[in-house]
């Protein structure tokens, strides 16, 4: 096939996919797959030729419909008009399930955060050009749920990647993020995750790496598609593009609420401990330099699970101060996520001081200081089982009484107590003679 025909074919299948995608959006009334996150890379492959890999995540239980099957990538020249250069049309390669799990033995997951991943591969040729190139997919929406951001059932999101122009380098490979970013973190638990890039690096003529990595937390970007009634734009729209409305008190610097989310610049460590129930978006962003010159940006947009995990076990137990010679003591059972218990009342008198109840009573043979154990048991790990001790003070009983002296031929009479208190220190008295 002549090569001018060629180009008006791939035009004409494009346009055909186009139509085609446009009355399925109009005639379904499901509009809007809920999008949790999304990235953009591209890999140098020699003779111009780059592998553009994105990198969907959807929602199990609320993504409607599926993954765009065929997703679109549009490729803009990086001049004052952003001009059109190509738009890749490539199938769906691959699609998983990313089950929530934890690193904790001492804490479980939760059963209603799924998240799916849906990965698209394709070749593109890119001639060298002074401006370099954006790379570009947009989709619409994002969940109704999402605290931290303005109407989030109407904001989609954009996924961009730039390829520098010739006029600083060309034949770069931008980084890509290492590891696959969790579904949920647990409320009020301190979290960390590493959230390194892996980056081709430039090599000089020693052999030594002279590309480095930033990274900091960055502004998702918006896709307007609620409005537009087009979920996936065929293709996507050029720069600039506008980033998300954040929701008071959340910002850019306030993210999940608690102590705040912060990235480590040259580890790309992040951590936080969320104070807020909810799902909440952030942008993880990492700019790769040579030689000191900026090349290009990775951006991870997603959106996070803050839920309050079933979490460790705790043994707790309030022990009650007596008096009044009684010596049955009743033990109030404070611990949380235990499965079962074990008590030891700490009585050195006899073997079988010991009881399983949640909360038991147990009488002594005497008074005394007594030091309690409470054990509680993890359902999850055995290695999660805590135990406390607690101190009993059963004291004798506090008996008062007095006597009275009246003197001879006098009105005056003498009033003595003879109060009984045994190890207990009377700290006042307070008398009504009854006149």
């Amino acid at each position: 096939m002549y090569p001018g025909v060629l180009a008006l074919y791939k035009q004409f299948i494009k346009a055909c996919i186009s139509c085609l995608f446009f009355l399925i959006i109009y005639s379904s009334p499901l509009k809007a797959t809920h999008i949790v996150g999304g990235e953009l890379y591209y890999k140098y492959l020699g003779n111009n030729d780059y592998q553009i890999t994105l990198i969907v995540y959807r929602d199990c239980y609320t993504g409607i419909p599926d993954f765009d099957n065929p997703g679109w990538i549009s490729i803009f020249r990086n001049d004052a008009n952003f001009t059109s250069v190509d738009t890749i049309i490539t199938p769906l390669l691959f699609k998983d399930t990313i089950e929530p799990v934890i690193s904790s033995p001492c804490l479980l997951p939760p059963t209603y955060v799924c998240y799916e991943i849906g990965i698209y591969v394709d070749t593109v040729n890119l001639p060298p050009s002074s401006s370099g190139y954006w790379l570009a997919y947009q989709r619409c929406c994002r969940n109704q749920s999402i605290l931290n951001i303005i109407n989030p059932l109407q904001t989609g999101a954009t996924y961009t990647a730039f390829i520098p122009g010739t006029v600083f380098f060309s034949k770069n490979s931008n980084p890509v993020f290492k590891n696959r970013p969790p579904t949920f973190i647990c409320l009020n638990i301190p979290f960390t995750f590493d959230h390194s890039a892996q980056d081709t690096a430039d090599v000089n003529s020693s052999g030594q790496l002279t590309d480095s990595l930033v990274y900091y937390l960055c502004n998702p970007l918006d896709y307007d598609g609620y409005f537009s009634n087009i979920p996936q734009p065929t293709p996507p729209n050029p720069p600039v593009y506008q980033i998300v409305n954040w929701q008071a008190p959340y910002s850019l610097s306030n993210l999940l609420g608690g102590v705040p989310m912060t990235i480590n610049s040259k580890t790309g460590l992040l951590t936080c401990t969320p104070s807020d129930t909810g799902q909440f978006v952030f942008g993880v962003c990492v700019d790769e330099f040579r030689r000191g010159i900026y090349l290009s940006t990775t951006k991870r947009d997603y959106q996070i699970n803050v839920v309050a995990c079933p979490n460790i076990t705790v043994a707790a137990l309030q022990t009650p101060t007596l008096n009044c010679a009684n010596t049955t003591v009743s033990f109030s059972n404070q611990s949380v996520n235990a499965s079962t218990y074990h008590w030891d009342f700490g009585d050195p008198t006899v073997s079988n001081d010991t009881s399983n109840l949640f909360t038991p009573s147990y009488t002594y043979s005497d008074t005394g200081q007594y030091n309690v154990m409470l054990v509680a048991y993890s359902g999850i790990n055995a290695a999660c089982t805590d135990t406390v001790i607690g101190t009993v003070n059963v004291y004798p009983g506090y008996e008062i009484a007095f006597d009275a002296a009246k003197t001879a031929c006098s009105p005056v009479v003498s009033f003595n107590d003879s109060i009984f208190s045994g190890i207990y220190i009377t700290a006042g008295w307070q008398w009504d003679f009854g006149d």
